[in-house]
């Protein structure tokens, strides 16, 4: 029978956020999961090949450790260090869940979605109808009622997962077909980011891969702003604007107030406060951007 381990990947020299993530999970009802030591990349070698920065190259090995490490015939859960984990993803991992889930590769808990107007805004209402008690006037909805998911249900990533490697869950089957794959690809460079292999993976149908809706996890505003993940080249207007449209598919505390602070230095106009107008706000700016400049989304992973 297999069995469920968990890991969040943290920095030796950031022990604040591994505080954090620990008493985040104890309050979700995941005191199983572990501190995994990251791989620090300040103390490797850049290899010739690499066309990655050597932050993410670090990243890099310590998931591949988690995946080829950990019992080939085990489910193992996945999180960066700077995640907010909602109240329902606990119920998720019940054996006759994870039974169901044995037929996938990788289930995502949490990513950032392509931008396409027509599926953000689907999916904006796949999870509204997900969250009980969600209020049916568009306005904030309390912590409570957001912190409940009764339905959560599994869309297909391909077409929609851009990337995010953050909070997800590899199943044996994923295993069995990553080792070899990461393994290849490291030996290659790596030519690219972990989240992007998986994403080229998914699309050539080489992984079967799912994200859950709505989302079970997000980043914390404060990591969002305090990466340890140095050397990203980012354009804050549309990496905030991003950011902020995924948070809004998650069960839990949106922190509206967190929001609108976070997005304040680089928006034009403010965001309201109601969440249905507060959607409409983020899709107005990200196609306001894409109109007025080329590549505008291209801010990197």
């Amino acid at each position: 029978m297999s069995t469920l381990n968990g890991f969040f990947i943290n920095l030796d020299r950031s022990p604040e956020r591994a505080r954090q993530m620990r008493a985040e999970l104890d309050a979700r009802k995941l005191g199983f999961v572990e501190r995994f030591a990251a791989v620090d990349a300040r103390t490797l070698s850049q290899p010739p090949a690499c066309k990655i920065p050597m932050a993410a190259y670090g990243a890099f090995l310590s998931h591949q450790a988690l995946i080829t490490q950990t019992p080939a015939d085990s489910f193992t859960l996945i999180f960066e260090d700077d995640m907010q984990i909602s109240d329902s993803l606990a119920g998720m991992l019940s054996p006759e869940n994870l039974n169901t889930l044995a037929e996938l590769d990788l289930v995502f808990f949490d990513c950032q979605l392509y931008v396409n107007f027509n599926d953000l805004i689907r999916r904006y209402w796949e999870v509204r109808g997900a969250i009980s008690n969600s209020p049916s006037d568009g306005s904030s909805s309390s912590v409570s009622q957001r912190s409940h998911a009764p339905q959560v249900g599994l869309g297909a990533a391909s077409g929609a997962y851009c990337w995010g490697a953050s909070a997800y869950l590899v199943t044996p089957r994923g295993k069995e077909k990553l080792g070899p794959m990461l393994r290849q690809t490291l030996d290659r460079g790596p030519p690219g980011t972990l989240d992007i292999l998986f994403r080229n993976m998914i699309e050539s149908k080489a992984l079967d891969a799912s994200v859950v809706v709505p989302f079970l996890a997000t980043p914390r505003l404060d990591g969002l702003t305090a990466t340890t993940i140095d050397g990203r080249q980012q354009d804050f207007l549309p990496f905030a604007l991003c950011s902020m449209v995924r948070r809004m598919y998650f069960a839990g505390d949106l922190d509206i107030d967190g929001m609108i602070e976070f997005l304040a230095p680089a928006s034009p106009d403010p965001l309201p406060r109601a969440e249905d107008d507060m959607m409409v706000e983020l899709i107005r700016q990200l196609a306001r951007g894409l109109v007025r400049k080329e590549g505008f989304l291209d801010f990197g992973a």
